[in-house]
This record gives C-alpha cells, sequence and structure tokens, in this order.
C-alpha cells in the first residue's frame, strides 16, 4: 500500500474516533440534561409539596443542630422529604442561608421551602407574660423561677420597685436575667417621662420618692378611679406633716421581718419597722411593691381634694373625708356593711 493510501486511512480512523466521541458526549449530555431537569422538577416538587400534618406544628431548632438533625426533624413533622433534596435546596440558597436556634411555627399546609425560609429568618415564635401590679420583686422573681419557658438562674433579687409591671414577649429560653433587666430598663425609662412633666411644685423632690408613694398607692387600692384621690390623701397628709398610717406599709415590714399575718391587727400597728407609717412620719426607706404606670401617674399628676382619710366601704372601693369625725361615721358605715363590731 502506498503511503497515501496509509495516510488516508488513518485520518479515516480519527475521523470516526472523533465522531463517536462527539456522538457519545452529546449522548452523556442529553442524559445529564435530562437528568438534571427530572432532580430539578423533582426537588422542586418536594419543596412545594404541603406537610401532611393536620394542625400547626411547633417545633425547636436547638443551637447546634446541624442540616442531617434538622432535615429528620422536618421529616417528623409532616415534611416529607429525602435528606438530600434539603442539602440541594440549602446548597443552592448559598452560603447565605443559615438556619437559626429557635421555636417555630409550622402551618399545617405549609411547604418544606416554607419552613426552611422560617427558620433562616429566624423570628421564633413570642410567648407573653403578664406582670401584674403592687406584686413585690420578690413575687416577681418567684413567677419567673417558675415558668419552665425561661432559662437561666436569677443571680440577684431586683430592688423593691425596680421593676415595671406590664405584658412581656420573649422567646423560649430567653434568660430570666435578661427580662428583669428589660422590666428595669422599661420602668426606668417611663417614669422618667412622666417624671418630668410633673408639677414644679410637686411636694416630691425626687421620682425615688414618687415611686415610693405610688408602690404604697398601688397596694391601697385596685380602682382605677381612685387612684388619684388615694394619692392625694396621701399628699395631703405630707404637707400638713402628718403620718401616711398605711395598713400596706405595716404588712410589709412584718413580712421583711418574716412575721406572716392573715390579717391585720391593731396590736400590729406599734411594729417597729422603718416601713411602718404609723410610727415614721416621713416616707419609708423604700418601695413596698412595684407600682405600675398609671398608679406612678396618678402620685406625679394627683386628683385635687381637701380629703385626709379614706376607709374601706366594704364593697372594694373606699369612703373619703375630709375631717377626722366624718373619717369616724365613714368607719362605723364600714363595720355595719362588714358585720365587724
Amino acid at each position: 500500500m502506498s503511503e497515501r493510501g496509509s495516510d488516508n486511512a488513518s485520518v479515516s480512523r480519527s475521523f470516526l474516533f472523533y465522531r463517536r466521541l462527539i456522538k457519545l458526549t452529546l449522548a452523556i449530555s442529553v442524559v445529564a440534561i435530562f437528568v438534571f431537569v427530572i432532580g430539578f422538577i423533582w426537588v422542586s416538587a418536594v419543596l412545594q409539596r404541603p406537610s401532611l400534618a393536620t394542625q400547626d406544628i411547633i417545633l425547636e431548632i436547638k443551637p447546634g443542630d446541624g442540616r442531617v438533625v434538622i432535615s429528620q426533624r422536618l421529616n417528623h413533622i409532616g415534611l416529607s422529604h429525602h435528606p438530600l433534596v434539603y442539602r440541594i435546596e440549602e446548597w443552592r440558597r448559598g452560603k447565605g442561608y443559615l438556619p437559626k436556634a429557635g421555636e417555630y411555627r409550622f402551618m399545617a399546609d405549609g411547604t418544606l421551602s416554607e419552613a426552611m425560609d422560617i427558620i433562616h429568618k429566624g423570628v421564633p415564635i413570642q410567648h407573653d407574660l403578664t406582670i401584674s401590679e403592687g406584686l413585690s420583686s420578690q413575687q416577681i422573681v418567684a413567677l419567673l423561677e417558675n415558668d419552665d419557658r425561661l432559662s437561666g438562674a436569677i443571680t440577684n433579687l431586683p430592688d423593691e420597685g425596680s421593676l415595671l409591671p406590664e405584658t412581656y414577649s420573649f422567646s423560649r429560653h430567653t434568660d430570666r436575667n435578661a427580662l428583669i433587666r428589660r422590666m428595669q430598663q422599661s420602668q426606668e425609662i417611663k417614669f422618667a417621662e412622666i417624671w418630668a412633666s410633673r408639677d414644679p411644685d410637686h411636694i416630691l423632690k425626687t421620682l425615688e420618692d414618687a415611686v415610693i408613694l405610688a408602690s404604697i398607692v398601688e397596694k391601697e387600692t385596685g380602682i382605677a378611679d381612685e387612684r388619684g384621690l388615694v394619692a392625694s390623701v396621701f399628699l395631703n397628709r405630707m404637707k400638713a406633716s402628718m403620718k401616711l398610717q398605711s395598713d400596706p406599709t405595716v404588712l410589709y415590714g412584718l413580712e421583711q421581718d418574716g412575721i406572716v399575718v392573715e390579717s391585720l391587727l391593731r396590736s400590729h400597728l406599734k411594729h417597729d419597722s422603718p416601713w411602718n407609717t404609723y410610727r415614721i412620719k416621713a416616707l419609708p426607706p423604700s418601695p413596698i411593691s412595684n407600682p405600675g404606670l398609671a398608679t406612678f401617674l396618678a402620685v406625679v399628676k394627683p386628683e385635687a381634694s381637701d380629703y385626709f382619710y379614706f376607709v374601706a366601704d366594704g364593697k372594694g372601693g373606699h369612703r373619703f373625708a375630709k375631717t377626722y369625725d366624718q373619717h369616724k361615721a365613714n368607719i362605723k358605715l364600714w363595720k355595719e356593711t362588714t358585720g365587724d363590731n
């Protein structure tokens, strides 16, 4: 065979080889595209498939949970999927996708894609805790310690009167000390705003004294319409250099000395305590409860009155008097109402 014939045969074989290689490459590409399309459809379908759950589900993602654990937990609550689907979608979302620990609510008809959005945004379920007006700091601490939605041991008992009673929202496992700091900061800010609006001739010269008196008013009445009048009675007595003679201050002093009483007796009024306003003429050295905003406002901006006395009316409210004789008559009415003779 001539050299030319040999060269032609070699070129022919090379051509056939490359032709077959191109066909094989095209076939592989077609198969790859087909697999990719089928995979994309499959992953998309799984991501958008409604949950099998018949009601909303609450699930907690704990610190340190990785993709395998999260995928398992989502499967467990009805978001059925192969772990590979979660991994692919996590890869598609990129490095910016960062599941966050927390307690989340997943809708009954939700999808895996929506669930991944929820744990990425990291907006957990909010719980509410209502702190009632007039509780002592010790009582508030007890409420926090008994609430298993919170975490962490309380390091110090907050100062009396430093916590603002209201409803607080928080996520599960919020630290108890952090919630206490929120209560204190809220009180400081809101009370300071009210105090700044006081009459310049107000008999109380410090915000601290206003908190002390508000804590007494808070314990004296639970009726909103009476707060201003009760506050006016105590302020009138202070202006006249009279003792406040508030029963709750006696009870608080007894409690501080570890003496628990079911009902206040006349003998208790002689108890030697710095909070006993039947013995001291000034305000007590500290608040006796944690007053609310409305009561603090009633002390800073009290109603104008000539009252110096008040006594329970036996129906949940009080009767007010300008003179001691009127007060004695009101006491008689109270005894007749209650049958206490």
